[in-house]
């Protein structure tokens, strides 16, 4: 006839019991016999009491060492061998005297109130170090989930300190990724595969129905609890027959995580129901932590998601015009030109052809405007500085620039003594550009732009100041954003890239890049370059160069 696997488990359980038992009870009639050996030779001296209160302390003692069965066969016996040797007369258990009696059933029902007394004592005692000792493990275990961020990091975490508080051999989790238990962090070595099917098996099992589920080292079945005749059973990996496997569900009210998987060697103590509980405890506050972790990668995900879609339209709305409207231009002059029906006269002819140079160069502009936003997103920029003179830069800059602003007029503030600077040139030329024709683009027709230099102790300070629509309140950062444009009623064509490169080669030059609201009208923008590193040249009078038409 087969014996079932939990009948053997119950019969080894029970086996293991019983010999603690059986330890137990043989203390207790050793300790009667020591204490009548040793009273026996005193018997002529000492009275009935006094052999009473021996008897009385060693029940004590024991009591506080073992349990209430134990301690009650102990008083048991001690009333017995104190009636048998001390009583007289003496051999019997016949009591000759009435006060002998009395004695005898006081001793008694003293012996077992102690023993119940000091065993109820002994089980609060033990009661309230137990608690305190989980108490200590969920503090140390809960430590975990505090100050990590990040899923893999508290993953980690949890995983790291169960294996050290429980002293495991290995520990596991599996994570409900879509339907399928995957592994995403382990310590130690729990001796069998992530993809093992027994393994998932059980686990799908534990994560479905919020059940702690363990494998045994006796058989190589497992039937976890279920509805009669519909319990699962798996055959598991022969990597785990030596050893105890538990298995916890990671779960909250809103919905399953995962599994909580922890092992231990066939030799060493198999997991007991408070650690059961302990752990299972564990795992319910350790799922609050990975659902929070999970919840806010979810809330990144989904803000990346909109922020790309947003940058997404903002660079098509933006390559559509920039890349349409040069492109349309060139196609117009182009097709003009490939007409044979018509005679163009040779400034004519000279017209389109500067459209179309105009054109091409306002593309390619915009082309390395990307590829410079490009280069500024990824980090990649790497300026090659040399000595330059400033001034030389900022007349280069506007010249470049002239088309560009179209009909307004340049105001240039700049000291007659400028320092050479170590910058790039290319660089830094280009962002002198941007800024002027960011202030053209968004000014009157006719009113000035006006781009100031001053040179303070340890930086060179530019300013570009214009008469435009302005900024609303608060605004003065985000003009600095990639494809931002202000909101104005006519608002200029243009792609808002230029200020977020100015920012990036500003910011690798070491330099600074702000924008003020002007008192009246228009907004100025300033950046600052650091000279450290050659001689200062101190501030002198200011004069106004010339003034551009």
């Amino acid at each position: 006839m087969r014996v079932s696997w939990l009948r053997i488990r119950m019969l080894v359980i029970g086996t293991h019991l019983s010999r603690r038992s059986m330890r137990a009870y043989a203390v207790a009639v050793l300790a009667v016999a020591a204490t009548t050996a040793a009273l026996f030779p005193f018997r002529p001296h000492l009275d009935t009491l006094n052999l009473a209160l021996f008897y009385l302390i060693m029940v004590s003692v024991l009591s506080l060492v073992a349990s209430s069965g134990p301690s009650a066969i102990a008083a048991a016996l001690a009333f017995l061998c104190f009636d048998f040797y001390f009583i007289p007369p003496y051999y019997t258990f016949t009591v000759a005297r009435s006060d002998h009696v009395l004695a005898l059933f006081v001793f008694l029902g003293a012996a077992i109130l102690v023993t119940q007394l000091t065993g109820r004592a002994r089980a609060h005692t033990e009661d309230a170090l137990r608690h305190g000792r989980q108490t200590a493990m969920l503090y140390d275990l809960s430590a975990a989930l505090i100050g990590e961020i990040g899923l893999d990091a508290t993953l980690t975490a949890v995983v790291k300190r169960v294996w050290r508080v429980f002293s495991l051999d290995g520990c596991a989790i599996l994570l409900d990724e879509h339907g399928e238990l995957v592994g995403r962090a382990v310590e130690g070595d729990i001796l069998v595969s992530f993809t093992d099917p027994n393994l998932l098996g059980v686990g799908r099992w534990v994560a479905t129905h919020r059940q702690i589920a363990s494998l045994g080292t006796t058989r190589a079945k497992l039937r976890p609890p279920g509805p009669p005749g519909k319990q699962a059973s798996w055959n598991f990996a022969v990597g785990l027959r030596d050893r105890d496997v538990l298995l916890l569900p990671i779960a909250t009210k809103r919905r399953s995580i995962g599994v909580l998987v922890a092992s231990r060697r066939r030799d060493r103590p198999r997991f007991d129901e408070d650690e059961s509980r302990l752990m299972a405890t564990f795992a319910n506050q350790a799922a609050l932590a990975i659902e929070r972790c999970i919840l806010t990668e979810e809330q990144v995900n989904a803000e990346v998601l909109t922020r790309s879609d947003e940058l997404k339209s903002a660079l098509l709305s933006a390559v559509s015009h920039d890349l349409r409207t040069p492109l349309a231009s060139i196609k117009a002059s182009a097709t003009s030109l490939l007409q044979k029906d018509v005679s163009w006269s040779d400034n004519d002819r000279d017209e389109l052809l500067e459209a179309i140079d105009e054109e091409a160069d306002r593309l390619n502009q915009f082309v390395a405007n990307l590829l410079d936003l490009t280069r500024i997103e990824a980090g990649a920029l790497h300026p090659a500085f040399d000595w330059y003179d400033l001034r030389e830069i900022i007349h280069d800059a506007t010249s470049r620039s002239e088309h560009a602003r179209g009909g307004h007029p340049l105001q240039l503030d700049l000291p007659e003594h400028v320092p050479a600077i170590e910058v790039d040139y290319i660089e830094i030329a280009q962002v002198l550009i941007n800024l002027l024709e960011n202030a053209a683009k968004y000014s009157p027709p006719g009113s000035p732009v006006t781009l100031m230099l001053r040179i303070r102790a340890n930086e060179a300070e530019i300013a570009v100041r214009d008469e435009g629509v302005g900024l609303p309140p608060g605004e003065e950062a985000r003009i600095f954003d990639r494809f931002y444009r202000v909101e104005a009623r006519n608002r200029p064509i243009g792609s808002g890239i230029g200020l977020a490169i100015a920012r990036g080669f500003i910011e690798a030059h070491g330099g600074k890049i702000w924008a003020e609201r002007n008192p009246e009208r228009g907004i100025t923008v300033r950046l600052t370059l650091p000279l450290a590193g050659h001689e200062r040249v101190a501030t002198t009078a200011v004069r106004v160069d010339k003034v551009e038409a």
